[in-house]
């Protein structure tokens, strides 16, 4: 259970990641990216750390 909460937390925190780099990229509200680079990045692991993390509270639940 403390996964999924864990996941849904970083989901948002992902959406805030999105809306800095796409709505206000000059004045994100979480992060000032410097690059591209940097970004994406940032993007892929934050993903890839919350399916991991809702992956393994879903199934958690049920087993």
């Amino acid at each position: 259970m403390t996964n999924i909460a864990f996941g849904i937390f970083l989901l948002l925190a992902n959406g805030l990641v999105q809306y800095s780099w796409f709505v206000d990229p000059n004045n994100g509200v979480a992060i000032d990216f410097k690059s591209k680079r940097s970004y994406v990045i940032t993007t892929i692991l934050l993903s890839l750390f919350t399916i991991y993390l809702l992956v393994t509270g879903i199934s958690s639940t049920f087993y």
